[in-house]
Order: C-alpha cells, then sequence, then structure tokens
C-alpha cells in the first residue's frame, strides 16, 4: 500500500504542534493523518463494506499454504507476527522461521499458560495492599500477559474476542470479575464457538454488564417483563448479526432490501430464556433460602461469585411459551433454565449467519479490514466444517494465501490500521526495557507484574484502554466508514479509523515522545521515576549516521526498511540534531524511534 507522504501537508491544514525538543516531524505526522484518512482507498472494492475479489485479487493457487512452509524472509517471519502476536521480537521470528507458520500455530495454542488474569489480579491487590480489585489492577495483567507471555497466540485471540463479546471496565469496577472473564476468552481461543458462546453467557460480568444476572421472569400483574438487552445483544453482536448473510459476509438482498435475522418477538422469546439466572450459589450456601444468592445478600458473600458461572434459579425463570427463530419452547410445568438455555444457544450457534458473521469479524481484528470475498468464504466453510473450532478458524486465517502471499502487502485495498494498543505493546515487546515493579516481584519470588497505566485520553495517550470500551460496540465497529472519505466512496471499511483523527493522531505521536524520553506507566514511588524505563543503548553506535540508525531502527520495528520518501524525511531532521554528547545521541534514537512509530509504515499494518 503506498501514501503520498505530503498530500495533507500541502492540502492546508492547520500546524502540527511541537513534539520533542528537537524537531517537529510534522511532515511525518501529517502524513499519517493522511495514511489514516485515505486507507485502502486506490483501487475501489466491493460493495457492502466487504471488499470484492477484483479489488484484492492475488494468485490463489490454493486456500491455504502447504503444510510445513516456512517464511522466505524475516521480513515474511516478521509480518505473520505481527497479525498473530502483541509485537514479533527477535526470538519469535527465528522460531517461526525454524519451525514454519503451522507448525509455530499448533505450538502456540498447546502452550501451558504461566498464569491467570486472575492470578495476576490477586497477586497486585496482595502487593499493593488494596481493599480490592479494580480496573487498574486488570490493566497491570492485561499489559504484562501482552508483552511477556509466550503464549502470545492465544492471548491476541483472546484480546480479539474480547473486542466482540464485549464488557467494559467503564461500567464494571470489579478487577476480579472482568480478569476472570479475559481468562475464559484466552482458554476459549481455540475452543467451540457453541462453547465459548454459553460460557460468555453465562459469565457474571456479561450478567453485569447486559443486565440479564438477576433478570426476573415476566408477571403481568405488575406489568413485570424479562429485561430484553442480552437477548438483543446475543443475536445481534455475539452470534448472527443484523441481516441475513451470504458466505462471504455481504447481506442477503430481497427486492434489493437486507432482510433482517430477528424481529421484536424474537427479541421477546430470547429474553425470556435468560430469566432465572444470577449470582453463582456455591454449595456451603445451600441451605439458604434462594434468594439470599439470587440478590447476594451479606449471607451469600463468597469470593467465588466474581468468578464462577452463574447460578439457576428455578423460581425466577420464566416457564411460559417462548418463541425465537423458529424455535418453540413449550411451556414448562416445572421451570427448567438449563433446557431452556440449551435449545436457544443450540439455536443460535447452528445458524447459517454465525460462521460468516464471526470469521469475517476475525479477519478483520487479525488480518486486514476489507477481506475479499474468497476470502471470507474460504473461512466461513472452514467455521462449518469445524463445528466453529476457533482454533482452526484462527490457524485458517493466518495460513489463508490471502493473508501469506507477499503481493497481497502491495494491494490498494489491503491491510488495516493497527489500533493504538497493539502500537504500543509492539514497541514494548520489540525495544528493550524494564519495569521496576516487574523486577522487584521476580527477585523476590512473587508473580510479577508491570505498573501499567490508563491510555484512555486521545489527546496525551493512546485514546484507547485495553477492556474499557465506551459501550458494548466495542471502541469501534466492525462495519465503520469514514464519511466523505475516499474509503466511503470505494464502499470500504477502516473500524479502527473510529477512534482516529487529528487529535488521536497527534496524541498518539506526544505519547510515544513522553514514553521514549521518562518512561511509561504509574510512578513508582521506591525508584522515583515511572515503572517502565527503555534501554536504547543498543542503538548508541549508530547514532552519529542518520543513515545507519534509522535503517537500524526501522528493521527492529518494521522488519524491513521504512518507505524511501518518510525513511528521507527521517534521516534528514535527525541529521540537524546535534550528536556531541551521549544524551544528544539518545534523543536522536529517540527522534529515530518516534519517526517509525509514527510513519504509516507502522500505524498501517499490512
Amino acid at each position: 500500500m503506498r501514501f503520498s507522504a505530503y498530500l495533507l501537508f500541502k492540502s492546508g491544514h492547520p500546524p502540527v504542534q511541537r513534539v520533542g525538543d528537537h524537531t517537529t516531524l510534522s511532515h511525518l505526522l501529517l502524513a499519517s493523518v493522511l495514511a489514516l484518512s485515505g486507507l485502502l482507498v486506490a483501487c475501489g472494492g466491493g460493495g457492502g463494506g466487504g471488499g470484492s475479489d477484483s479489488a484484492t485479487s492475488a494468485p490463489r493457487q490454493s486456500m491455504t499454504l502447504s503444510a510445513g512452509m516456512m517464511p522466505s524472509s524475516d521480513a515474511d517471519a516478521y509480518r505473520f507476527l505481527t497479525q498473530a502476536t502483541f509485537g514479533p521480537t527477535s526470538d519469535d521470528v527465528a522460531r517461526v522461521k525454524a519451525i514454519g507458520y503451522d507448525n509455530w500455530i499448533d505450538e502456540q495454542f498447546g502452550m501451558q499458560l504461566q498464569s491467570t488474569h486472575v492470578q495476576m489480579v490477586d497477586a497486585a491487590v496482595t502487593a499493593q495492599s488494596s481493599a480490592a480489585a479494580r480496573p487498574n489492577h486488570l490493566l497491570y495483567s492485561w499489559w504484562t500477559h501482552a508483552i511477556k507471555d509466550p503464549a502470545q497466540l492465544r492471548q491476541r485471540v483472546a484480546f480479539a474476542l474480547s473486542e466482540i463479546f464485549v464488557v467494559s471496565t467503564s461500567t464494571l469496577d470489579n478487577g476480579r470479575m472482568v480478569a476472570s472473564y479475559l481468562d475464559l476468552l484466552t482458554n476459549k481461543a481455540d475452543a467451540n464457538f457453541r462453547d465459548l458462546l454459553q460460557s460468555v453467557a453465562m459469565h457474571p460480568a456479561m450478567g453485569l454488564y447486559l443486565s440479564h444476572l438477576a433478570n426476573r421472569k415476566e408477571d403481568p400483574s405488575i406489568g413485570r417483563v424479562p429485561d430484553e438487552n442480552f437477548a438483543r445483544e446475543v443475536m445481534q453482536l455475539f452470534s448472527i448479526g443484523l441481516y441475513e448473510l451470504d458466505d462471504s459476509g455481504h447481506p442477503r438482498l430481497v427486492n434489493g432490501n437486507p432482510v433482517e435475522t430477528y424481529t421484536a418477538d424474537d427479541i421477546k422469546g430470547m429474553a425470556k430464556v435468560f430469566t432465572g439466572f444470577s449470582w453463582y450459589r456455591p454449595d456451603s450456601k445451600a441451605s439458604l433460602n434462594w434468594w439470599v444468592c439470587f440478590w447476594r445478600t451479606p449471607e451469600c458473600l463468597d469470593d467465588s461469585y466474581a468468578v464462577m458461572p452463574m447460578s439457576s434459579y428455578v423460581q425466577e425463570h420464566s416457564t411460559s411459551v417462548k418463541q425465537f427463530l423458529g424455535v418453540t419452547i413449550p411451556a414448562q410445568a416445572v421451570a427448567d433454565p438449563a433446557a431452556s438455555l440449551k435449545a436457544a444457544l443450540d439455536r443460535l450457534a447452528s445458524h447459517p449467519n454465525v460462521a460468516p458473521f464471526i470469521s469475517k469479524q476475525l479477519i478483520q481484528r487479525l488480518v486486514t479490514s476489507n477481506p475479499s470475498d474468497t476470502y471470507v468464504s474460504d473461512i466461513t466453510s472452514v467455521f462449518r466444517a469445524t463445528q466453529g473450532n476457533i482454533g482452526a478458524v484462527v490457524k485458517a486465517i493466518l495460513l489463508h494465501n490471502e493473508a501469506r502471499h507477499p503481493t497481497t502487502a502491495g494491494l490498494s485495498t489491503y491491510g488495516k490500521v493497527r489500533e493504538p494498543v497493539l502500537r504500543l505493546s509492539h514497541l514494548l515487546r520489540v525495544l528493550p526495557h524494564t519495569s521496576d515493579t516487574y523486577a522487584a516481584a521476580n527477585s523476590s519470588g512473587q508473580l510479577a507484574f508491570y505498573l501499567s497505566d490508563d491510555t484512555s485520553d486521545p489527546g496525551t495517550q493512546l485514546g484507547q484502554t485495553p477492556m474499557n470500551a465506551p459501550s458494548v460496540f466495542n471502541f469501534f465497529r466492525p462495519g465503520f466508514t469514514p464519511q466523505q472519505t475516499q474509503i466511503a466512496a470505494a464502499g470500504l471499511v477502516a473500524p479502527e479509523m473510529q477512534i482516529t483523527n487529528e487529535t488521536s493522531v497527534l496524541g498518539y505521536a506526544n505519547a510515544i515522545s513522553t514514553v521514549l524520553d521518562v518512561g511509561w506507566g504509574q510512578w513508582n514511588g521506591n525508584t522515583n521515576r515511572w515503572d517502565i524505563q527503555f534501554d536504547l543503548s543498543p542503538w548508541n553506535s549508530k547514532a552519529s549516521n542518520p543513515t545507519d540508525l534509522v535503517n537500524a531502527v526501522s528493521l527492529a520495528l518494521l522488519g524491513k526498511p521504512m518507505a524511501a520518501d518518510v525513511q528521507a524525511e527521517a534521516v534528514a531532521s535527525i541529521s540537524n540534531m546535534p550528536s556531541g554528547t551521549a544524551q544528544q545521541r539518545r534523543q536522536r534514537i529517540q527522534a529515530a524511534i518516534l519517526f517509525v512509530a509514527v510513519s504509516p509504515d507502522f500505524v498501517i499494518q499490512q
């Protein structure tokens, strides 16, 4: 994908604020805005936000690469790992080159997790003598696993799933509960979709977030009806979507109009299914009145409530006829919430929409925003053939010819904006650094974690914090198209553009500049500095030669050289910076890293 680095600069946009002490980086920052606003546009594209074969054509002798296929270069391995991890390291590249793509995927899914998010949150609560687990403790765990966990693919897929099956600390303040939900997604990253859907539906974090926890049966005498929130979203967002789809993920049209997958009556029927589920009732509380645990009164307090699936309470489960999506559950003489739940989830999981609906979103999260019809239909076939095995689907996505063939990287509609947290995780995995909190815990034999911080502010940070989406619709929608852009004119989508604008682009650049200068994370009172500090000494020997420095940093962060015009801009700017002292040489290194980190080559994943 190629972009003009200076078109936006010439178009009269307002000046860019100064970044750093020695260079404005204005041309490059504006080029990044241009790249983001002009992403995937040059050669048209398919309608309906799904791309087309003509727009993304590449050789397709087979759907996937042959078994045992090896990367032909470091750059190929790097590109693969950018899609499959939180950031490629040199060890990752060497491993993929040694055993091949498919063996690496199998090895990753077979790895035993070194710790769970709940364990790390508990360790953080203990270490900080906190009264309870809060969202900040979850952030410590999320970033630590993203940066340090060897099971990178499992963690990366769990993050993708967290942006489909959304819960958020924006309304859930129990860090342990959301950590448990993230553990669920991590454990189910290679599981069956039907099992994943049930686990998601029954987790207390989802029950609280979408209000079907303690959802009561209807009572006509007082006009009470079951809450419909989860019933709606489990169909719209978690399984079948709004409209009937073909195998390529495009809406089926009847008389030129899309066909809705469900009606208001289907929501009402589904809502009855999700009545009578509430807080986990441990065996030790079995002798108590049912309502004590249903409402979690003090008599039923138990640490397990935040991490165990919801229990069923027949007293509040609807026994009336439940009709939805062509299924009828007859009136129950005795309330049977388990049977109702099974019937509903079986119906959802077997719906023909599930395969293209979920497959396409996973492609978007891992590889490209506008996959071709062939790509989506191929993965849809794998989804169905494996009964929705997420691990098999992910493997097919990553090994598909459209993901691996080197020519696709140059296609005008191929790739995706890399969301901000993935840019920072990439830097943290590639650049040498230390965490004082992590090191101290490690040295004392404790479960170690990074003292990471909230990154929500778009003006000074990333404009995104993991597990903190503003709504159940995630940070961005899979079908989002920025209006009045070439993207919209081409009929394409750019989901991450929903949280991308000039403010957020500049905020990201300033955040990275600050991180490289003074560190990142929370203030560590024991060491009197920000917890995560970068060691830039590996590039000291290159600092006196701007060309060598930019080349070395580009290879480390991109796995290849930057685009020639952007590299020339970086070299010219760094050449104007003094290099007589150690501090000045460090500033040159920081500038080189910043140039790469805000460049289209880094911001756009291809």
